[in-house]
């Protein structure tokens, strides 16, 4: 079938002009394919260091934090319940 919709004829196949294989656009779309995969690699390496650094920093800083202040609250109750009974 052509653009405009009309059947070709077998006479019409010789007509069309065979597509080759061109080197310089394979290797150009090969390049482009590669730094995908690379700055596909890299952004994935990025991240895991993130999850990495989230689990083992960040994590026990928070759990820390929360510590702290379930602790200074504790102290804070304690110390007004000891004036209320003085």
């Amino acid at each position: 079938m052509t653009s405009d919709g009309t059947h070709l004829k077998a006479g019409g196949l010789r007509r069309l002009t065979a597509l080759a294989p061109e080197p310089a656009r394979a290797e150009r779309v090969r390049a482009r394919c590669r730094t995908q995969l690379e700055q596909g690699r890299r952004r994935e390496t990025r991240t895991r260091q993130l999850a990495e650094f989230a689990g083992r920093v960040l994590a026990p800083v928070v759990v820390g934090a929360f510590c702290v202040f379930y602790v200074a609250v504790l102290v804070a109750t304690t110390l007004v319940f000891l004036r209320d009974l003085v």
